[in-house]
């Protein structure tokens, strides 16, 4: 399942040869200063089954994909345009700038789990930054960001569930966040308690092996939507009032069981778009009508996001980045042969970063040509996250943290003590903040 967190099996040879490639001349990045490396169309391996794990012109050799690459395939229309909107210019940008230097750690926090959700940024009223995410174990805290009590726990608090979910917060400061018990939760950080609690979904038992065991989990999102209103993924998409009140779910109840919704829903000023594990993206407005659907070969398990012309980006387990237009038709798709499960990021000059399975960070045109790819060491789970002077960051399940700029030069690398598979968060100090599967949140500045 697209949850789990799959670890493909990589030859030690392979992993540092792949590297060195990437690496090889960053030695000033790694010593702190800025490097100017531009990575070229090295492909790094992965594993395989048949030829068509392996997408156009790959070929499965004793397991391992060979001359694997990236091929844009366009419909035969041009794309639509729509007005730039706001949640266009949000996107996967930060609002905060981040280091062209390498950071070093200024406080650490542990967990005591895989911390696999990206950390939810809050500036309260006086000013005190406090980072939001959950782990594995059920733990839930808020950690202070900067300043001397950098490092802080300000919140801790158990649930029982395994957390997923990155959290969201609305205008008056409370955390929603969901969980494998099937339950999506408020949380009152100045009180510290859970508000509320809503189980969704009616899967018995809430735990269970295989997909059965999961259809119900409340992984997708949450996203706030209109009236202060969260949609959040479980067995289908959930609207839920701020209050705990459900206000539908899709499908509808005659149409039988949901697909289960591991992605985060882009909401925009038309209604709701997300992926499941049906094999479809769906678009449905702010009542829960379906305004269209587009269904692929495999799960869609990397959450949507908006472009500035309004199309839609989404990541496909089939290994294809689809570009969707915002009539639901397929402006073109840019397929990679590797499971796509990170959210894309979107720059300012509108190109389209993201990872893949096959270790590789691509950049893509808005047209879907290609314009850079940088080869890792192993799979790209986590999403890139790009700040306002273009900037992006990203990690990867090479125990490395890199920092490139939207032509592909490479800024610093970092080295992590474990793998990354959340995306990265920016302070309005400087500081990243950042997760990793050893269980230890990390302020980096």
């Amino acid at each position: 399942m697209s949850k789990q967190v799959t670890r493909l099996v990589r030859l030690r040879g392979v992993r540092q040869a792949v590297r060195g490639v990437v690496l090889g001349g960053l030695l000033g990045g790694l010593l702190g200063g800025t490097a100017g490396c531009h990575p070229e169309a090295s492909m790094a391996q992965y594993e395989c089954r048949t030829d068509d794990d392996c997408g156009d012109g790959g070929q499965c050799h004793e397991g391992r994909c060979k001359g694997h690459g990236m091929s844009p395939v366009r419909a035969a229309a041009t794309p639509t345009a729509s007005p730039e909107s706001p949640e266009a210019a949000k996107g996967s940008e930060s609002k905060w700038l981040g280091p062209t230097v390498a950071p070093r750690q200024q406080w650490a926090v542990d967990l005591g789990a895989v911390i696999s959700a990206t950390p939810t940024i809050v500036v309260e009223p006086e000013g005190r930054v406090v980072a939001y995410v959950g782990s594995h174990a059920g733990r839930f805290v808020g950690v202070v960001v900067e300043g001397p009590e950098a490092g802080r726990v300000v919140l801790d608090l158990m649930v029982d569930g395994i957390i997923w979910s990155t959290a969201v917060a609305d205008e008056r400061g409370w955390l929603y966040f969901g969980a494998d018990d099937d339950r999506l939760r408020a949380v009152d950080p100045k009180a510290g308690v859970v508000a509320w609690s809503r189980r969704l979904g009616g899967c018995e038992p809430t735990r269970a092996p295989g997909p059965v065991g999961v259809r119900c989990d409340v992984d997708g999102g949450p996203s706030l939507g209109p009236g202060g209103d969260l949609y959040a993924g479980a067995d289908g998409l959930y609207r839920v009032a701020g209050d705990g009140t459900i206000r539908w779910h899709y499908p509808p109840e005659e149409e039988g069981p949901g697909a289960h919704v591991a992605t985060t829903p882009l909401v925009t000023a038309e209604g709701v778009v997300f992926g499941n594990q049906g094999k479809e993206v769906v678009a449905l407005d702010h009542e829960g009508r379906r305004r269209w659907s587009v269904t692929f070969k495999a799960d869609v398990d990397g959450s949507p996001v908006l472009g500035r012309d309004g199309t839609i980006y989404v990541g496909v387990d089939e290994g294809a980045l689809h570009a969707i237009r915002p009539d639901g038709t397929i402006a073109w798709s840019a397929k990679v042969g590797a499971p796509i499960r990170a959210r894309a990021a979107v720059g300012s000059d509108g190109v389209v970063v993201f990872g893949a399975y096959d270790g590789i960070l691509y950049a893509v045109e808005p047209d879907g040509g290609v314009r850079w790819r940088l080869p890792t060491g192993a799979e790209i789970h986590a999403p890139a996250t790009i700040d306002p002077a273009g900037r992006i960051f990203v990690g990867s399940r090479d125990e490395q943290l890199y920092a490139l700029d939207l032509e592909g030069h490479v800024y610093w690398t970092l080295e992590m003590p474990a793998q990354l598979d959340g995306a990265v968060a920016l302070s309005p100090g400087g500081t990243l903040v950042v997760g990793c599967d050893d269980g230890v949140l990390r302020g980096l500045r």
